[in-house]
């Protein structure tokens, strides 16, 4: 069995309070699940055909917002899942054994994934009680990075950085991220690039690396799956822009104190699901001995796909109840007004326009619509001729919301870093977030001056959202040293 196979399949004992809900069906409800037509098509062009089935018991994660210990809190979601999973599927996975079909379990979104030769499997699969839905995995990928159109040449604070006042909070608050990790789910990354290798948490210093829990490879990508690698250069250049500065005349990262864990991905719904399962519980490189209490605070994401789907949303979700802080960068689809990408779209996820140095909107800024429901993206952040750390050791310019969204991960991990008491909080931290943006008026797709589905709640500013979080610490009577809990 695979490194993967053997992550998704491996069975867990666990004793857990947790309460199991299964949506109420109404009357005129059918008990048969939904089927996706496009895995009926498949199955009729191909003879075989490979899709996802979704169950209808979920884990109730409400009461993990009040865990305080980071440690008993992930571990509390992640039994959840695990047990949600395993209870809810044996039923499913019997039938798929008898059947013959490959099959590959998940336990963050409690999905299973299955391919076969018989079309007679799926009817036998949607009259299952367990059994939601029936669908074919959709077509998605890493958000694209476009050339930028200035040279990279050696400097101080790039732009970007100045930006956002992330040196303001440097200078006068004397926080840099410390005490803070960025998980970032992307292409991979240059480890040891010269503007990130201290930034790397499996650096143990003196030259010495330990790539347990703060790498793995969904990839196939690396020749030596247990060093990390970035073939293709799209994990290394966000993480730069959360983390980066080489200690000299590269400053390039928000949270350049911040540690930074990665998980490569193919970009496939499987691959996706999986790096979202190690996110919540970081394992070991043989997929064994998983440890919730190592997961990351904050999620940097840079990838999506056009489609609206719900298929990850429930991986988000945990996410938020595991206290892990969920951005997404909202695609380079503008400008039309219905272009944001899923999972930006989802409300739980902080989705991430991009503006340029003149602070005026990037044309290809992905924007939302006032019929979904909500606004989105949520703020909008530099994204245009942004400096960037690519392999191998260099450095060059790019723009898309590719870049956007980790100034929000960098300038989160500067809040959390001087108020500890609040990591974890998500509701609160976007409240700070949305507050401090600097309105920015476009009605041009909906909403108001204030918040609207072009700025989302306006441009980033870290100086006023860190500043927030520290009248907050001061408001609430708490004077202690500021250092933050977990990783």
């Amino acid at each position: 069995m695979n490194r993967q196979l053997r992550l998704a399949h491996r069975v867990v004992v666990v004793v857990c309070l947790c309460v199991f809900v299964t949506p109420v069906l109404a009357q005129d409800q059918p008990l048969t699940a939904s089927i996706d037509p496009a895995v009926l098509a498949e199955f009729e062009t191909k003879g075989e055909a490979t899709f996802f089935v979704f169950f209808r018991e979920q884990a109730d994660l409400s009461p993990a917002s009040e865990i305080q210990d980071w440690g008993e809190r992930g571990q509390f979601v992640y039994d959840c899942l695990v047990t949600t999973a395993e209870t809810s599927q044996c039923g499913v996975l019997d039938v798929l054994v008898a059947w013959g079909a490959e099959k590959r379990p998940f336990w963050i979104v409690n999905a299973i994934e299955v391919s076969s030769k018989s079309i007679a499997l799926i009817t036998v699969l949607a009259e299952h009680k367990a059994v939601a839905a029936i669908v074919a995995p959709p077509i998605f990928e890493s958000i694209e990075m476009l050339p930028g159109s200035k040279p990279a040449g050696e400097r101080l604070v790039e732009w970007n950085i100045a930006n956002i006042g992330a040196p303001q909070v440097w200078n006068e608050y004397g926080v840099r991220g410390e005490g803070i990790t960025i998980g970032n789910l992307d292409t991979g990354v240059q480890y040891d690039h010269p503007a990130l290798v201290e930034q790397y948490r499996g650096n143990l210093g003196g030259g010495l690396f330990d790539h347990n829990y703060n790498w793995y490879d969904f990839s196939n990508q690396c020749m030596d799956p247990n060093v990390p690698c970035d073939v293709v250069g799209h994990g290394t250049a966000t993480i730069g822009v959360a983390v980066g500065d080489d200690g000299g005349e590269n400053q390039i990262g928000v949270a350049p104190a911040s540690r930074f864990i990665e998980a490569a991905v193919e970009w496939n719904m499987s691959t996706v699901l999986l790096a979202m399962q190690w996110m919540l519980a970081p394992t070991d490189l043989d997929g064994e001995n998983p440890r919730p209490d190592l997961r990351p605070h904050i999620i940097s994401n840079s990838w999506g796909w056009s489609t609206a789907s719900d298929y990850f949303l429930a991986a988000v979700q945990a996410w938020i109840a595991a206290g892990m802080f969920p951005a997404f960068a909202a695609g380079n689809d503008g400008p039309n007004c219905i272009s944001i990408l899923t999972p930006a779209r989802y409300h739980e996820s902080y989705a991430v326009g991009a503006h340029d140095i003149g602070n005026d909107i990037w044309a290809d800024s992905s924007r939302g619509y006032d019929s979904i429901g909500w606004i989105k993206p949520n703020i909008t952040a530099p994204g245009v001729d942004i400096r960037l750390s690519v392999p191998t050791s260099d450095y060059l310019t790019g723009s898309g919301t590719s870049f956007a969204a980790p100034h929000v991960a960098g300038t989160v991990a500067l809040m959390w870093s001087l108020n500890p008491e609040l990591v974890g909080k998500i509701d609160t931290t976007r409240l700070h977030l949305d507050t401090t943006g600097i309105d920015v008026s476009d009605l041009s797709c909906g909403g108001d001056p204030e918040n609207n589905n072009v700025w989302g709640q306006g441009r980033l500013d870290a100086f006023a959202a860190v500043s927030l979080f520290y009248a907050d610490s001061f408001e609430s009577g708490d004077t202690t040293a500021w250092s933050a809990v977990g990783p």
